[in-house]
Order: C-alpha cells, then sequence, then structure tokens
C-alpha cells in the first residue's frame, strides 16, 4: 500500500508574491532601455541643436563681416563723388578751409585734379596713372590719405577691439565716352594691404565686398553762349559810355550779339570777322532769346512757364533750384551790395574751388575790382543782381545776371561773355571779347560729378 504524503498547496496570493519580483526587474530592465533610448535621443538633439547654433554663429558673423564691408565700399564710392565736388585739399584728403590756406606759389590741387585729367578740347577724362585713394574706420571715425603716387596709407589709432574696415579707390577711364568715369572701390574689414589691393585674391576670414559705379560730369555751363553778348530784353547804353564788342572767331561766325529784341549796331563798337559787315554779327528779335513767360491754359505755375527760368535752362541746362543746389555750388552773400572784401570773396571762391560755379546771393551789385579767373582756370558767375566793375579788371569766364536790369559802370574786361537774364543798362566802358577756348574749357571741366543711372555694380567689372 503506497505511502501517503501529504500535498502541500500554495495559496494563489503567495503565489502572486512569490512571482512578483521577478516582474518588477522586467519593468525596470525596460525602462532603463526607454531612459537610454531617451537620452541618446536628447543626446542627438542637443547635439545637433549645438551644431546649429554653432552654424549660425558663423553665418552671423559672415554677414556681419560682409555687410561691414559692402556699407564701406558704398560709402567709399559717396566719398568719391563728395571729394570730387570739394574745394582744393591737403595730402589727407581734407578739404582747404578757406582761400588762405591755399599755397599762392604752389596750390594744392582739388581731388579732380589730382586725380582726374580732363581734356577741354574733347571732354574725355583720364585717370592719372597709378594714383589711388584709401580710407580706414579707426573704431571711431575715418582716416584717410590721398597720396601723389604709391598706395594709400592713413595714419590712425586702433580705438576700441575693431574690425577696422577700411577701402581703397581707383578711377578707370571709359573708352570714347567724354563727360565720363568709373570710380572702383575695394573694401575689406582688415586694414591690410594685401586685402584692399586691386590685384586681390580671397582672405579667409575677411569680409570683402567691390563696388564700382560711373560718373559723368554734370556741366555747370550746358550751353555756352556762342556770342560775348546776349541779352532777352533790351539794351540800352548811357551819354559818354562805351560797349565794345569783339568776337573773331569763326566757328561761332563772328556773332557779337544776340539780343531777344531789337538791338542797334551803333550804341556799339563791333568788332566781327574780317570782311563782315559789323551789321550782320548782330541777331536782334531772335525767338530763341525772347522766351515769354507761358499763360493757362498752361497750368499750374511751373519753372517750364516761366520766361526767365526758361532762359537760365537754355543756358545751363538746369532749373535754377537744382543748378543753386548742386554740390559743386559756391555762394558768396551779397544782399546789400558787396564791397572790395565781398568781391574778394569771388576771387577766393575761384582760387578755392576750381571747376566749381559761383552764385551771388541776393540784390548786390557786386563790384569786381580784381581779375577773376584765368585762360586755365575761368569761372562761371551767377548773379541774382547786377554786376560792375571797379577799375579796369578782366574776368575769364562767363557772367550771368539775373537782374531786372543790369547796370554796368567803370571800364572791365570780360574774356568769355555775359548774359542777361532781362534788360542791360550800359555804363562806363565795358569790353566783351569772345574767347572759344575758355567757353569750351567751361563746358567741359565745370560742374558736379553725379552718378550715371545704371552704372552701379556690386562686382568687380
Amino acid at each position: 500500500m503506497p505511502s501517503l504524503r501529504p500535498v502541500h498547496h500554495t495559496p494563489p496570493r503567495l503565489a502572486a508574491r512569490q512571482r512578483l519580483p521577478s516582474r518588477r526587474a522586467a519593468r525596470g530592465a525596460a525602462s532603463l532601455v526607454v531612459v537610454m533610448v531617451l537620452f541618446f535621443i536628447v543626446s542627438l538633439v542637443a547635439a545637433y541643436t549645438s551644431r546649429n547654433l554653432i552654424f549660425e554663429q558663423r553665418t552671423s558673423g559672415n554677414q556681419y563681416r560682409s555687410t561691414l564691408a559692402f556699407e564701406a565700399a558704398d560709402a567709399g564710392i559717396e566719398w568719391a563723388i563728395a571729394r570730387l565736388n570739394d574745394a582744393r585739399m591737403s595730402d589727407d584728403c581734407q578739404p582747404l578751409a578757406n582761400a588762405a590756406a591755399v599755397n599762392a606759389a604752389a596750390p594744392q590741387p582739388s581731388f579732380r585734379e589730382r586725380y582726374l585729367a580732363i581734356d577741354a578740347a574733347t571732354g574725355n577724362i583720364t585717370p592719372v596713372p597709378d594714383r589711388l585713394a584709401g580710407c580706414v574706420f579707426d573704431g571711431t571715425g575715418w582716416s584717410c590719405d590721398c597720396p601723389a603716387a604709391g598706395e594709400p596709407n592713413p595714419a590712425f589709432v586702433q580705438n576700441g577691439a575693431g574690425p577696422y574696415t577700411a577701402f581703397w579707390l581707383r578711377f578707370t577711364a571709359i573708352a570714347a565716352r567724354p563727360g565720363i568715369v568709373r570710380v572702383d572701390v575695394n573694401s575689406c574689414t582688415r586694414p591690410d594691404p594685401a586685402c584692399l589691393r586691386f590685384t586681390r585674391s580671397a582672405q579667409s576670414g575677411d569680409g570683402l565686398a567691390a563696388l564700382s559705379t560711373v560718373l559723368a560730369l554734370r556741366s555747370g555751363l550746358g550751353t555756352p553762349p556762342n556770342a560775348p553778348l546776349l541779352v532777352r530784353g533790351t539794351t540800352t547804353v548811357a551819354p559818354g559810355a562805351t560797349l565794345t564788342v569783339t568776337n573773331t572767331d569763326a566757328a561761332s561766325s563772328g556773332t557779337t550779339v544776340l539780343s531777344g529784341t531789337a538791338f542797334n549796331p551803333a550804341i556799339a563798337t563791333l568788332r566781327t570777322l574780317p570782311g563782315t559787315p559789323v551789321a550782320r554779327s548782330v541777331i536782334d528779335n531772335d525767338p530763341a532769346m525772347q522766351l515769354p513767360d507761358l499763360v493757362p491754359p498752361l497750368v499750374p505755375a511751373t519753372p517750364a512757364n516761366n520766361g526767365a527760368e526758361r532762359m537760365f535752362d537754355s543756358v545751363f541746362g538746369m532749373w535754377t533750384a537744382t543748378y543753386f543746389e548742386q554740390p559743386a555750388a559756391a555762394a558768396v552773400a551779397c544782399a546789400g551790395g558787396c564791397n572790395a572784401s565781398d568781391a574778394d570773396g569771388v576771387v577766393d571762391s575761384a582760387l578755392l574751388r576750381p571747376g566749381h560755379v559761383i552764385h551771388v546771393q541776393g540784390a548786390g551789385p557786386l563790384r569786381i575790382d580784381v581779375d577773376v579767373g584765368s585762360a586755365a582756370a575761368p569761372v562761371v558767375i551767377v548773379a541774382d543782381g547786377s554786376v560792375e566793375f571797379a577799375g579796369a579788371p578782366t574776368v575769364h569766364g562767363v557772367i550771368y545776371s539775373r537782374a531786372a536790369a543790369w547796370a554796368t559802370a567803370n571800364a572791365g574786361t570780360v574774356r568769355g561773355g555775359i548774359v542777361a537774364e532781362h534788360d542791360l543798362q550800359v555804363a562806363g566802358n565795358p569790353t566783351l571779347v569772345y574767347d572759344s577756348a575758355v567757353m569750351n574749357r567751361l563746358r567741359r571741366t565745370a560742374g558736379s560729378f553725379v552718378k550715371v543711372p545704371g552704372g552701379w555694380r556690386d562686382f568687380a567689372p
């Protein structure tokens, strides 16, 4: 008979308790795996984010340097235009403050004289070879150098941590385009000649830019008079006065007088081409000179409807407001009449600002008692009032008077021409001599440099 052994039965709750630790271990291992996976993912995200941050920082730094270089190059173009329209200057590119600073024995050249040669006969602009200009930002301001030869080397003291952005510029001729020249600018965020030369190669870590634009000389005498005397209104000569007008230039047909009204040749001493009747040298009642005011229905009132403005535009190619606001216009105050010292201001302006036009503001009159201009450097004088002489000075250039009745006085000589926007009343003994060389030089060398639309480039040509 088999033995009877007791059979032990484990209660269900106890069995569950005995199985619990193994299940908890399994859950812990699964959690660890999940945590490790999540940690790995977070690490990947952090690494990717850090990589993007570094990339963005580098991109931002590159963009910052690139922007600095671009703005410096653009500033270089504007600086060049401003200097071309400025006065005589020193080697550090600073315009002279007044005529007293000009060396009378050897006048310092202006920026345009230093860097450009303008042919008065053709208008062709040729840059002076191997001549550069440059500036560097020292942290608070700009220092510049305009050497007579070689590379610019501005003297500056570093302020702050930099960068010290710099630019160099040069001028390039444009063949067969009179009155046109191109300015090229290289800039770099480091004032290193190797980074600024026009033969440079790419530099690691530097912000670089190359800009250029085409400039044109906007003439200060758009349509030079082809006679020594132009009068839109009437011309009268006082008893005892003598008006002498001479034109022996064949290219202008020896014309002595252009008048919008009738002109009596008997009131003046006229000299023209040999063999030409004096009366034939006068063109009067010229419709092109009359230019009356235009009345409604041409409204509103604009410069194009005003006879005086139209006269001004026919000579200078601009309305008065535009002409007097051009960069290369010098102003001399003459509200209550200009005495000798005021007239010297005109002389000083002609000396200090070659190639500029001189606006004599106010009713005047302007009294000229010394020689003004020269055959090599004639002047354009636009006076709001009358212009008269004291003594017997000589003026090389063109005098334009906007006075309602231009009254002259005493003896003086104008080698070039005079233009009366209204009437001319002659007193004294003025002498007018037509000079085609003076007219051509004024037309092709005087005026303001301006940008040519469509000539800007943000890459090296």
